[in-house]
């Protein structure tokens, strides 16, 4: 058995319900397991049991929060799920290394650096290529690859994500097809350890399609107000030029960002020249 299947499932509930109390007879139900070969398998993948995985994708939610807003800390405490400052502190240092307050300062610092930051675009990036735009949900089948985004940047055609990807496509007779190609970066970089980085790689699909098969996930991108950003390089530039859009442009910009993944659409993945690929980069923006 692939060592991910049946593990698609278990991430859609968690991630979906962070803000509500899962028990693990809950999610392990999912699977077919027992409780406890349930416990055993989740660890085998994600390096991390049940219970601290949770944990930890609801501070580095709360983290994202604290570095991208001014809401109150209480604020965001009690939306993670904590009843006070002092345990969301508490549980908070436990996992990122230093206190809410301490956290925010280093990126309000950043932000008051860049305040008269004459801005320079990097190679790939236009001055043109900005357009603030409201988008409609859609819906993916993907594979979610774990580890650095260096390691797996864009839809290298030799990456065993995207021969997996491009295997159910063909099978599924999608050649001829609308479908786009779309990555999903769902952590922050400056607050996820790089080798527990989610990077979710996959196609868009209607809502009817062939069965599912367990080795893949399907998920959906609410729709919303977002900023494009066209890039045109190598996907392997991809993690600098996200570095460099959420933390210069956005900040110089005072673009008020929302707690939502940003996203990216391969509009010409199969390009074998590698500097003409084309990247539109989608960042979630408040209303």
């Amino acid at each position: 058995m692939n060592p991910s299947a049946n593990i698609y499932p278990v991430w859609k509930k968690i991630e979906t319900q962070l803000d509500k109390e899962l028990g693990l007879n809950q999610i392990a139900f999912l699977t077919g397991y027992s409780d406890w070969h349930f416990h055993r398998f989740f660890k085998s993948i994600q390096k991390e049991n049940v219970k601290s995985y949770i944990k930890r994708l609801r501070i580095e939610k709360a983290a994202y929060e604290l570095k991208i807003t001014n809401f109150p800390i209480l604020e965001i405490a009690i939306e993670s799920g904590f009843s006070s400052n002092e345990a969301f502190t508490k549980a908070f240092k436990r996992v990122i290394g230093v206190t809410p307050s301490i956290f925010r300062k280093k990126y309000q610092k950043r932000i008051n650096s860049k305040s008269n930051y004459k801005i320079t675009y990097p190679k790939g990036i236009s001055p043109h290529n900005f357009i603030k735009r409201n988008i409609s949900s859609f819906t993916l089948i993907f594979t979610r690859h774990i580890g650095s985004y260096e390691s797996l940047p864009g839809p290298l055609p030799k990456s065993k994500e995207m021969v997996s990807l491009l295997s159910l496509y063909k099978s599924w007779k999608l050649e001829n097809g609308s479908h786009k190609w779309i990555g999903i970066s769902q952590d922050d970089p400056d607050i996820t350890p790089k080798e527990k980085l989610r990077f979710d790689l996959g196609f868009t699909i209607g809502e009817s399609h062939p069965t599912l098969p367990k080795e893949y996930g399907k998920q959906t991108i609410q729709g919303g107000k977002y900023l494009q950003v066209r890039y045109i390089g190598t996907y392997e530039n991809l993690p600098k030029i996200y570095d460099w859009i959420l933390n210069q442009y956005c900040i110089m910009h005072k673009l008020k960002q929302k707690n939502k993944p940003p996203w990216e659409c391969y509009l010409n993945p199969f390009e074998l020249e590698e500097i003409k690929r084309i990247t539109d980069i989608y960042i979630p923006l408040e209303s």
